[in-house]
């Protein structure tokens, strides 16, 4: 998508409200040169992606600021020190208050390697990524582009400069977290005549900050939008996740077993509360498990009841919208959790293949079950090794 800090640069020299006008007229041109196939390209992709991962450091990052302790501090200075639009690394610095991976951090938003950063696309990504309240975090991306005020317009955005807003959300947002989708800059111009239009406001007038919050929250699009990133993960809290279904499973067969190392497979498959911690399993699937997990005397072990159950709980996990199938952006998290550590891009692709036997581009509950068994064959629960395992 195009980048509007080539523009905020060339206009730094200028008044904010010269330089919002001149980003805006440079978005607009480069998206209308493209106009005759917005509409065919348009499409709500965001909706289908019910969660983000964040795996990356930088994203993590962010993820941990806390939006009235942290960042709402960091855009009223940013603000008080004159609000410059773009950044070099030592600006970078002050700004954002950096005390380390400074030269990391800074080339993940300067793409071109211009050192010079767009300072909205930083403060984008800190407002949404944050922890905090999600209506607080739409009124602040209003105000951060709210500079009309000085000119007599008070809460109120013209087309340019709402164009300017969304697209920085997207391009920060797109930098810093890895997604599987892209959002082009003719659907940015879709969605902000979606946002005049939804209040019959002409393009040449104004939106009101009430306006544009209705529209975040009642306009499916980019209601999924800011809802994606609210509920964004890390991969350590999937692992947490992963290790407290564990633990709770674990409490249940100790339970069960009374203080013996093993427990018949009957006891679990009439527990109520060990079928709840298997995220809505069919019967046949508890079958399949408990199959797995007992040995030739119908009794089950610890360690092979964790064994069998690890793989099953991050499957669960993974499953962001719980469809009971997972594409390839959750399969690289269930490897990464599995095997403890990042897959080659090449490795996800083989092994999503390999148990994928329907073809269909997803990996069904049933077809990873299919696979536990098969690595529990071959390899006593590792990958196999031509998929990254350990044997």
């Amino acid at each position: 998508a195009p980048r509007a800090a080539g523009a905020f640069c060339v206009a730094r020299a200028g008044s904010s409200a010269h330089r919002h006008s001149l980003v805006g007229v440079a978005v607009l041109a480069r998206s209308r040169r493209r106009g005759a196939c917005w509409k065919q390209r348009m499409g709500n992709k965001i909706c289908f992606h019910p969660r983000v991962i964040l795996t990356e450091g930088i994203a993590l990052h962010f993820k941990s600021s806390n939006l009235k302790r942290d960042v709402l501090p960091i855009v009223d200075k940013w603000r008080d020190d004159g609000a410059e639009l773009c950044l070099r690394p030592a600006e970078f610095q002050a700004t954002f208050d950096v005390v380390k991976d400074l030269e990391r951090q800074f080339r993940v938003f300067d793409v071109h390697e211009s050192g010079r950063v767009d300072a909205y696309e930083v403060l984008m990504v800190y407002l949404l990524l944050s922890t905090g309240d999600l209506e607080t975090k739409v009124d602040a991306v209003f105000s951060t582009f709210d500079f009309a005020g000085c000119r007599g317009h008070v809460d109120s955005l013209n087309f340019q400069e709402a164009m300017i807003m969304l697209q920085a959300c997207v391009n920060g947002l797109q930098k810093v977290c890895e997604v599987n989708f892209l959002i082009e800059s003719d659907e940015v111009l879709f969605h902000c005549k979606s946002l005049f239009d939804m209040h019959h406001v002409p393009h040449s007038g104004r939106i009101l900050r009430k306006q544009f919050k209705h529209w975040v929250f009642h306009d499916p699009s980019p209601k999924a939008f800011v809802e994606l990133f609210q509920d964004a993960q890390g991969l350590p809290d999937i692992c947490a996740q992963v290790q407290h279904v564990n633990m709770l499973q674990g409490k249940i067969f100790q339970m069960l077993a009374r203080s013996k190392l093993s427990v018949p497979a009957d006891s679990l498959r009439r527990s109520e509360e060990w079928r709840r911690s298997l995220a809505a399993a069919s019967d046949d699937e508890v079958e399949t498990l408990l199959t797995l997990m007992s040995d030739e005397n119908g009794r089950i072990g610890l360690e092979r009841f964790h064994s069998i159950l690890r793989p099953w709980n991050i499957f669960n996990e993974c499953d962001l919208d719980r469809t009971k199938n997972l594409d390839k952006k959750e399969m690289e998290i269930l490897m990464w959790i599995f095997s403890r550590q990042k897959p080659d891009r090449r490795v996800v692709d083989e092994f999503h293949a390999y148990i994928d036997e329907d073809g269909d581009g997803k990996v069904s509950r049933e077809e990873w079950t299919k696979a536990i068994i098969l690595m529990h064959a071959k390899t006593g629960g590792d990958l196999p090794s031509s998929f990254g395992g350990s044997e």
